[in-house]
């Protein structure tokens, strides 16, 4: 018992590391979404999803469109892509929201991904719940959002290029 609470511990620490933009270890090391996201074209919108953490290998999906309701419907620029993200960077000019249900579900857990950040490592962040106690390979939707309407955001800022 004494184990599991240090490890849900060490995940509420980092991402509260994350969500504040503070610097630790974990965003050192997560150097691949950071150099990745560095080396796209400034004016590119997109949201690129990965299926390995740190943003591994090629993205696995992407949508300037911002939004997409269904990432298994093989409809939108998302397509077959259901529960498979375990990084993600949101190269856009938009604040993400991301969900584990489709249609943007309020029944489902979320988080929000600011303009021109992104994430690792989804399987750091999760809340304990049944469904979402681990974000990697859990999202199912997404869509751009006012930020006031976020409940929590994750993810590290991209540097941006002079």
């Amino acid at each position: 018992m004494r184990t599991r609470l240090a490890l849900a511990s060490a995940a509420t620490v980092a991402a509260v590391l994350v969500t504040t933009g503070g610097v630790s270890s974990t965003a050192a090391a997560g150097g691949d979404c950071r150099h990745t996201s560095e080396g796209l074209p400034i004016d590119n919108d997109y949201v690129y999803l990965y299926t390995r953490a740190n943003c591994a290998g090629a993205h696995d999906a992407k949508d300037d469109s911002t939004k997409d309701e269904d990432y298994g419907d093989g409809k939108g620029q998302v397509k077959d892509f259901d529960n498979q993200a375990g990084s993600l960077i949101n190269h856009s000019d938009w604040t993400m929201e991301f969900y584990t249900r489709t249609k943007w579900s309020d029944q489902g857990d979320r988080f929000c991904v600011r303009p021109r950040h992104y994430v690792t490592k989804l399987y750091m962040y999760g809340d304990g719940k049944q469904e979402a106690g681990n974000w990697s390979n859990s999202i199912s939707s997404h869509r751009k959002v006012n930020p006031a309407d976020c409940k929590r955001f994750f993810g590290w800022r991209i540097k941006v290029r002079k």
